[in-house]
């Protein structure tokens, strides 16, 4: 199985990067660059969803995945269609 891929801020990134090293990239935004999306573990365990956050400060939450797979996919789909 091929290492999951996430759009982070204008780049693409294999899945090896630390919560850390993702946490001071998410200061380092800039007018131009898209939003990130990122997949997460449901806090009940039952499935995943995909937090877009958005470079002005705000999230938006897309649930209803069944694995973070599916979450991935969704990311890869739609990295590009994603609005403010």
């Amino acid at each position: 199985m091929a290492p999951a891929r996430y759009l982070i801020y204008g780049r693409t990134t294999v899945g090896l990067e630390s919560a850390a090293a993702l946490a001071h990239t998410a200061g380092m935004t800039h007018s131009e660059e898209t939003p990130v999306m990122e997949p997460f573990p449901d806090k009940t365990g039952t499935g995943w969803h995909v937090v877009v956050r958005y470079r002005e400060g705000h999230e938006r939450r897309i649930e209803g995945f069944a694995s973070k797979a599916e979450a991935v996919d969704w990311i890869e789909a739609n990295a590009t269609q994603v609005k403010e």
